[in-house]
């Protein structure tokens, strides 16, 4: 989508970037920006007092060295962008984390037109990462640690590439924001592997049913009429011990229900924060559990896809991108 002039010129534009939709973005001529920096401003300030000294003084040599000076700065701007251009940045996909943990925004720098890049600067959220040198080809993995400041969606702040290279008088860097989220669960009552608050039904990681099965054996018992013959002891029958039958016992998961208003907190952050704890502990116990939100139900089930579904419907609680 083009620019309006306004975005064009915007500040935010040359401090921020301009929003991509993309995965990957190639730093191009609208996306490197050169100012000189303090010991640019002094450089030119020399100059001018050289030229005005040349000048005063009809000094040649004067001149020749004041627009040697002059020349080099000027073409020093060309391979400080050159430094910068056409390096190509990926913005990989965040993993979720929990409120208070962590994240970590990813990217990946690939030099693409085959030449050495130097002295170039990652910054996100006032960090710094130094790519002293950036071989022909080469990629380099950059994972800032950020803190989310709340759960829901959480998109990392912009990452600027910049570099002083060749001279330091001249800064070139390029703003990218990705399209990049994290995904931040609510944070649960303990991170701890002890979860005190949980309720009773979570006791019990299972329940036996005596009903009939063929998943565990349990043992011998006397043989009655009806029983399938196939289960019958026929070696202890043999060795005149009586007829006995053998009996399996099919162990089923315990279902239990993560209500809303099972919560004892009273706030609803809290309350959200006392699911969580719930759906990791009884995932933890291999339950099977469903969630009952105000607005949402997830009938009951186990296993790392329905804990993600779980977490995610607790994170997007009461948000307008809630699924």
């Amino acid at each position: 989508m083009p620019q309006t002039l306004a975005e064009q010129f915007s500040l935010k534009r040359f401090n921020q970037g301009s929003p991509s939709q993309k995965a990957s973005v190639v730093l191009n001529l609208r996306r490197v920006y050169i100012l000189p920096n303090r010991a640019g401003l002094t450089l030119a300030a020399v100059i001018v007092f050289m030229l005005v000294a040349s000048i005063n003084y009809s000094n040649s040599m004067g001149f020749v060295f004041t627009f040697l000076l002059a020349s080099a700065t000027q073409v020093s701007t060309f391979f400080s962008f050159r430094n910068l251009s056409g390096i190509e940045v990926h913005g990989l996909k965040c993993a979720p984390c929990f409120l208070g943990q962590q994240a970590h925004a990813s990217f990946v720098i690939r030099e693409t037109e085959g030449r050495d890049r130097w002295g170039i600067v990652a910054t996100i959220d006032n960090q710094l990462l130094s790519i002293p040198h950036l071989k022909p080809h080469q990629s380099y993995p950059i994972n800032v640690p950020v803190l989310p400041p709340q759960r829901g969606w959480y998109s990392p702040n912009t990452l600027t590439l910049s570099s002083l290279f060749p001279f330091a008088v001249f800064r070139a860097w390029s703003p990218l924001l990705f399209a990049q989220k994290i995904l931040v669960y609510p944070r649960p009552l303990s991170f701890k592997q002890a979860l005190p608050s949980l309720p009773a039904a979570l006791a019990n990681s299972s329940i036996s049913s005596p009903s009939p099965g063929a998943d565990d054996f349990s043992g011998f018992k006397t043989y009655q009429p009806g029983d399938p013959y196939r289960q019958i002891n026929w070696k202890a029958w043999a060795a005149e011990k009586g007829l006995l039958s053998k009996q399996f016992s099919s162990q089923q998961s315990a279902q239990v229900w993560l209500d809303w208003n099972a919560c004892s907190s009273p706030s609803t952050e809290a309350k959200l924060s006392e699911l969580c704890q719930w759906a990791l502990a009884a995932e933890k116990a291999q339950l099977r559990y469903g969630l009952r939100l105000p607005s949402k139900r997830i009938p009951p089930a186990n296993g790392d896809a329905h804990l993600q579904h779980c977490l995610q419907s607790l994170a997007l609680f009461n948000q307008a991108n809630d699924d």
